[in-house]
């Protein structure tokens, strides 16, 4: 009996683990000498707050759930095929963001995105009003059915297959409207 109750415990152990904490002495292991961060494929793992990456941070098919409250990334950020489901407040990204297959739920009001913004084939049902996209907008296979109000997209914006319904007056495309 007291090898059962052992083996349960030790099962229990393996299976449900908590976060693990890193520390930006911890990062470094995971950090090029051009100062991106790949965290690809890890495990469920807190990150110290602030971070401020000097590169690119990579968190592609993770699980990490949490990201910190104040997050500046001076390079692209990729959360795709991510546990994520909201970005900090206090989000800073020169680069790119791709949320492409993740979990995310909502985006910030006001997101400001310096590159290209990829919400392709994610759950969200819609985006939020007064967002800027400098580069181009990925809506493929996506849940949006409008897009928000006072959006402004330097680039494309390709919808793929989403039942776009209305566009609003007050958008404005530098680029074209791809299907």
């Amino acid at each position: 009996m007291w090898f059962v109750k052992r083996l349960l415990y030790v099962i229990c152990l393996v299976i449900v683990q908590p976060a693990v904490a890193l520390t930006s002495i911890h990062l470094l292991n995971y950090q090029d000498s051009y100062g991106n961060i790949s965290l690809k494929d890890s495990g469920d793992i807190r990150l110290p707050d602030p971070l401020i990456v000097n590169g690119n941070l990579n968190l592609e098919n993770s699980r990490i759930g949490i990201l910190p409250l104040s997050l500046t990334v001076k390079g692209n950020l990729n959360l795709a095929y991510s546990d994520i489901e909201h970005l900090p407040l206090a989000l800073n990204v020169k680069g790119y963001i791709n949320l492409a297959y993740s979990n995310i739920k909502e985006l910030n009001f006001g997101l400001r995105v310096l590159g290209d913004l990829s919400v392709a084939h994610t759950q969200l049902t819609k985006l939020p009003d007064n967002l800027y996209v400098k580069g181009n907008l990925f809506l493929q296979n996506s849940k949006i059915l409008t897009l928000p109000n006072k959006l402004v997209v330097d680039g494309n914006i390709y919808i793929g297959n989403i039942p776009l319904t209305t566009i609003p007056n007050d958008i404005i495309i530098s680029g074209s409207l791809y299907r």
